[in-house]
């Protein structure tokens, strides 16, 4: 009597429920189909956006690239940067005059360091491998070894991303004391 009044209660909630109405059936279906729809739809609009970002941000490296290959390309401008530095150093600090071919020598290095610095954040979003990675830090390890180079980052401390100058920052600290 039990297992019948289970079968008949069972029976009922169905029909009070509609559950076998082919209706609500495709009522439920719409439903989910439409909620995995704007799902879709929200996550792609995310993906979209960050994409964008990312694109503006590549442009303004890119004009900071082109702006640096003004430096190199015209010795006019070479004074520029050196002026710059001078006027981040600290007070009673001084900067050396430099000739203008060296000045090309360091404009070419900021525009280096420049590209070093987007390389490394590359790859610290991933976006490159740890081989690849590995060849461009064995050419930043070269290149640390120039003076103009060190120059470059000790004036322009605060003005590139800090994972990256903390990165040099530790080459040239190793290199101090080898």
């Amino acid at each position: 009597m039990v297992v019948l009044n289970s079968v008949n209660m069972a029976e009922s909630c169905s029909t009070l429920f509609g559950i076998s109405d082919p209706v609500v059936w495709s009522t439920i279906a719409q439903t989910i189909v439409l909620t995995l729809t704007l799902v879709i739809f929200i996550l792609s609009f995310r993906s979209q956006n960050q994409a964008t970002k990312e694109a503006a941000y590549q442009k303004a490296l890119d004009d900071y690239t082109d702006t640096m290959k003004m430096l190199v390309e015209n010795p006019q401008l070479s004074k520029l940067p050196l002026e710059m530095a001078r006027a981040n150093q600290p007070i009673g600090t001084e900067l050396q005059a430099q000739p203008p071919e060296n000045m090309v020598v360091r404009n070419y290095m900021l525009l280096l360091y420049g590209i070093f610095e987007r390389i490394h954040l590359l790859y610290r979003k991933k976006w490159i491998d740890s081989d690849t990675w590995n060849q461009w830090g064995l050419f930043l390890q070269a290149v640390t070894r120039h003076p103009a180079f060190r120059d470059v980052h000790r004036t322009s401390e605060g003005m590139f991303d800090k994972p990256f100058q903390d990165y040099v920052s530790n080459i040239l600290s190793r290199k101090r004391s080898e």
